[in-house]
């Protein structure tokens, strides 16, 4: 059975006659909020999105449609009940449905109501987010940006702080695992960007601002807007059906950006299916149909079904707008002069309360200086009485002071006076001292040469008085010899004269102990006196010594 976009659907007749008052529950999510309310059992897809919408506000109801949770990418039929397309267990739990953007315009600037625009933010982010939408790493930037302007409002260095957002999915993780960045590093990159928007003087950068230049970059990427069917062509190649706002695209396994075959609606005359197999006609008749299937039946009916509604849109783009979007362009534009009107009176209130709060805070600041001049002038005042007593009370102990110091100054002048006659005094002493002390050292000089002279004269003498006292053993030896042969008459001769040279000796000890003593005082002037004397009876003891050798010679002589 061949089935195509011009015909309808038929719905299924009732499974459950019995249940027709029943009421069954149903869970609508959104990406804003969730939604759970009553319906009736044979309530259809149409009645359950025109209740969803109505509770939401929700206008521009043609880009949206209701997606069961359970069954992937399933979108409920309009026409067929609710029980007939979702499975309904006997636990009475709640029937879990999506409201979803199901068709995209070709221009999100087409987009009037912020509900809308609202909705087309959150799933387009989401779907970013997830990787379904690729966009470079720094589209992804960029978009986080506006991601957090609309959330965040306007950016606040003192409030947003790296690592403070880290419940934020900023950027996706593949994106993040390609490069070799860090997540604050990433969060700094936002910042950035997100800063320079918050900087815009004169623009008012509220979240529909920011939602609608998020979608505005998004749109020109390549995957947005686009659904992916996976196809199989005759030969059994896979590939995949994209299916937008613009037609119909055929795409590689490899590459779901860049389509290899192209069908845009102005050149499709007819689409159709039977059993798996789906038939594009083309309005030249020369071109041969394109054929591929599909892996099941479902799929190639919500292929039709997204091909009849995007198909509506491009026909409706070139009608002009409908009643419907004339009133809601109408409506919003309302609405949008309302919210300036709004705008410019906050501006304006918020712009009189900064004037009053700064004027306010120009009163105080002023007050306080007053206050602080006062003080200043107060304890200067103040500081002026106590320095004049201190001045009155320094007065009178300078007084005093100048009398005691003049009387101090006449007597350190008499003082002076006298210590100068002193001095003068002194200084006639002083010089007859230096001179006697000068003569007195060139005595101490002289003497200590002297002396010098005086210890190396008895040094000397004291060396010959040695080897006289040696010669005198060696003669008394050979006296002795001579005098046991000599004759009797002889030897009183020789024993006097022996003890005559006894007595000469026993003198010239005296005069060795004498020469001990001159070194122990060579500094007087008797030093020179004594050598003298004993110079002269060291010279006699030597003429003794001689005439006793040659008596002893002379003896030796006559004996032998």
């Amino acid at each position: 059975m061949a089935h195509s976009f011009s015909g309808s659907l038929v719905p299924c007749s009732n499974m459950w006659p019995s249940r027709a008052k029943k009421m069954i529950t149903v869970h609508i999510q959104t990406l804003e909020v969730d939604m759970k309310f009553s319906v009736p059992y044979r309530a259809t897809g149409k009645e359950v999105f025109d209740k969803v919408t109505t509770t939401m506000g929700l206008r521009e109801t043609w880009y949206f449609g209701l997606q069961c949770a359970k069954a992937g990418q399933m979108w409920m039929i309009d026409e067929k009940r609710i029980v007939d397309q979702v499975y309904i267990d006997d636990g009475n739990k709640p029937v879990q449905l999506n409201l979803l953007v199901k068709f995209y315009p070709l221009d999100v600037n087409d987009l009037i109501q912020d509900i809308t625009k609202h909705l087309f933010f959150l799933q387009v982010k989401d779907q970013i987010r997830s990787r379904i939408i690729f966009a470079p790493a720094e589209v992804c930037v960029m978009l986080a940006s506006y991601a957090l302007q609309a959330k965040y409002g306007d950016y606040d260095a003192q409030k947003h702080k790296i690592g403070q957002l880290g419940n934020e999915q900023l950027i996706p993780e593949q994106v993040m695992n390609q490069y070799l960045m860090t997540k604050e590093g990433w969060e700094e990159n936002v910042f950035e960007w997100w800063a320079e928007h918050s900087s815009g003087a004169n623009i008012e950068r509220d979240r529909e601002w920011a939602e609608l230049q998020y979608l505005m970059i998004a749109q020109d990427l390549k995957m947005f807007g686009v659904n992916y069917f996976l196809i199989q062509n005759k030969k059994g190649t896979d590939l995949w059906l994209g299916v937008d706002a613009q037609g119909l695209n055929i795409y590689e396994m490899e590459n779901q950006q860049k389509p290899k075959i192209a069908f845009p609606w102005s050149e499709v005359k007819n689409i159709s299916f039977q059993d798996k197999k789906f038939i594009i006609k083309p309005v030249n008749e020369k071109s041969e149909e394109f054929k591929f299937f599909t892996k099941n039946i479902r799929t190639n009916r919500m292929i039709l079904q997204l091909c009849v509604g995007n198909h509506e849109l491009y026909a409706r783009r070139h009608k002009g707008d409908t009643v419907v979007v004339q009133a809601l362009k109408q409506q919003a534009k309302e609405d949008k002069k309302r919210k300036q009107m709004e705008r410019d009176k906050l501006e304006k209130e918020r712009r009189a309360k900064e004037d009053a709060l700064r004027q306010r805070e120009e009163l105080e600041l002023r007050l306080r200086k007053f206050e602080a001049q006062a003080r200043k002038a107060n304890d200067k005042l103040q500081r002026s009485e106590e320095v004049a007593e201190i001045l009155e009370e320094k007065v009178q102990l300078a007084e005093e002071e100048a009398n005691l110091l003049a009387k101090r100054a006449t007597e350190a002048q008499q003082e002076i006076q006298r210590i100068s006659q002193e001095n003068a005094k002194n200084n006639e002493e002083n010089l007859l001292l230096k001179q006697r002390l000068k003569e007195l050292e060139e005595i101490s000089q002289m003497a200590a040469s002297k002396a010098e002279i005086g210890a190396s004269q008895a040094y000397r003498l004291k060396q010959e008085l040695e080897s006289a006292r040696e010669r005198e053993k060696v003669a008394k030896c050979k006296l002795m010899e001579i005098t046991q042969q000599s004759v009797l008459h002889d030897q009183a001769d020789i024993i006097s004269y022996i003890d005559r040279e006894e007595s000469l000796n026993n003198n010239g000890d005296n005069e060795e102990g004498e020469c001990a003593r001159l070194d122990d005082s060579v500094q007087s002037e008797e030093i020179k006196s004594h050598l003298n004397s004993l110079k002269s009876k060291m010279d006699v003891s030597s003429l003794r010594f001689s005439y006793m050798l040659v008596l002893v010679l002379h003896i030796y002589t006559l004996t032998y």
